[in-house]
């Protein structure tokens, strides 16, 4: 086989795995940024419920995460371990996206407990789809400089479905309003649109990536709470890792949460709200291959550190002083002025997602060499755990915030409310995510290191 031919189907397996996410990321952002604004100004429930059913779908999220993973890693069929989860279950998590941006035509009460049941059938379906594909990062590959090239496929492609839904979800929305004359509607229309194309995806996902055996002589935990229970007590990296997954998810989390309301808050500044989300998107997937090759480069651990103190920095200047700005940027519809420190925020975070993603599938085999079995459920499950459960209570405290700040239902963002929202934007997530670099300093991982465990376990 010539290296030509090594090369293309090197790239080919890499998109493969990637494009997974891209079908993920039309979900996992949409309900990321747009969910809460959705349930306060097209639904019309106050901030404060809609952060707790937010959390409440989280919470859900942190139980049956752990349980799908240990499912999905004693599945044997002959399309593999994790493959299968991707053909059948993104099916029904197209269905219940849809079903998830139904106004019910009831009484406050029953509608926000429809509200409460069609979030926690969405967020299973999504489960059912997202744990395997995550946990077949420790499969694609045994080697720890491969899997930041996966890593960084993925968030590549994830931030491809950002730029995506950006471009698209507000333009789809007003289109089929104008059609339908309803709002509502229109989000569930567009919800369908995406719905279909995420399904696409992830069947062409399931059809280019391929699955390696487990190494010789690999024994599997029994239970999955077991597992985790096990994990966090032998495996001190994954001890480390939870608390890095806590600090940056509690940063990511207050960012997204607000973005969009930072953005209605400022938009006799900014421009119009497709396009600032677009621009914030592209900056993020456009530097992901500059990423990609710094951790090659420099590691995993000076990089999180570095952009760390940039995002920290970036955070201090929004505070003291004026928000920076592109502008006259020509649009079809005149220009835009795209606020700087956003588009900043969202680059730096595209490169610790690829860290973080390249981290984990480590952890499986720094627990395997010390606890004497492999459980890669046990590592993602409690990863998730923290992530989701972190999530969902960002999600109830910004409720109760926006609240505070005198954000109510029913489009009422004003710019009475800008300064307060950059204020919050310019503190809380740089310094959440300067903390990260404690975790990050202590982590007793590295690629020499793993190389000589998978060596080990072989």
């Amino acid at each position: 086989m010539t290296d030509d031919t090594a090369n293309s189907r090197s790239l080919s397996h890499l998109a493969g795995y990637g494009i997974g996410d891209f079908g993920l990321n039309i979900y996992w952002q949409t309900v990321s940024i747009f969910l809460l604004f959705w349930y306060t100004e097209v639904a019309g429930i106050d901030p404060r419920i809609a952060g707790t059913i937010f959390f409440i779908g989280m919470a859900w999220d942190a139980i049956s995460d752990p349980i799908i993973a240990s499912i999905s890693e004693r599945v044997d069929t002959r399309m593999g371990t994790y493959r299968p989860f991707l053909l059948f279950g993104s099916i029904f998590t197209a269905i219940f996206f849809v079903l998830l941006f139904w106004v019910p035509p009831f009484s406050e009460s029953y509608k926000v407990g429809l509200l409460v049941i069609t979030c926690l059938l969405f967020r299973t379906a999504y489960t059912v789809v997202a744990i395997p594909y995550s946990a077949m990062g420790s499969r694609i590959s045994y080697d720890s400089k491969e899997r930041a090239d996966f890593s960084g496929s993925r968030m590549f492609f994830a931030f491809t479905a950002l730029v995506f839904i950006s471009m698209l979800l507000w333009p789809s929305v007003y289109y089929f309003e104008e059609i339908s004359g309803s709002q509502a509607t229109a989000f569930q229309i567009t919800a369908a649109i995406g719905g279909l194309i995420a399904t696409l995806a992830l069947w062409l996902c399931y059809a280019n990536t391929k699955e390696l055996p487990l190494p010789n002589k690999t024994v599997q935990s029994e239970k999955v709470w077991q597992g985790i229970r096990a994990n966090i007590t032998s495996n001190k990296a994954l001890r480390i890792l939870l608390l890095l997954v806590l600090l940056n998810t509690a940063a990511g989390s207050a960012l997204n949460l607000t973005l969009m309301y930072y953005i209605t808050a400022h938009s006799e500044i900014f421009g119009r709200t497709e396009i600032l989300l677009t621009f914030f998107a592209l900056s993020a997937a456009i530097s992901v291959p500059f990423w990609t090759f710094l951790i090659r480069k420099i590691g995993r651990r000076k990089l999180w550190i570095g952009t760390s103190i940039v995002y920290f920095i970036t955070g201090l200047l929004l505070y003291f002083g004026p928000a920076v700005t592109i502008s006259n940027i020509p649009l079809i519809n005149g220009s835009a002025k795209v606020p700087v420190h956003i588009m900043i925020y969202m680059a730096l975070g595209a490169a610790q997602a690829i860290i973080f993603w390249a981290l984990i599938p480590d952890c499986v085999e720094y627990g395997q060499k010390d606890g004497g079995y492999r459980s890669e459920a046990g590592v993602y499950g409690s990863t998730l755990i923290s992530q989701k459960l972190t999530g969902g209570i960002m999600a109830f405290i910004i409720g109760f915030v926006l609240s505070h700040l005198g954000v109510s239902e029913r489009a009422t963002v004003t710019s009475e409310h800008a300064d307060s929202l950059r204020k919050f934007i310019a503190i809380c997530p740089p310094s959440l995510m300067l903390l990260t670099t404690i975790p990050i300093m202590m982590l007793p991982m590295n690629r020499d290191a793993h190389k000589k465990i998978v060596g080990q376990l072989e």
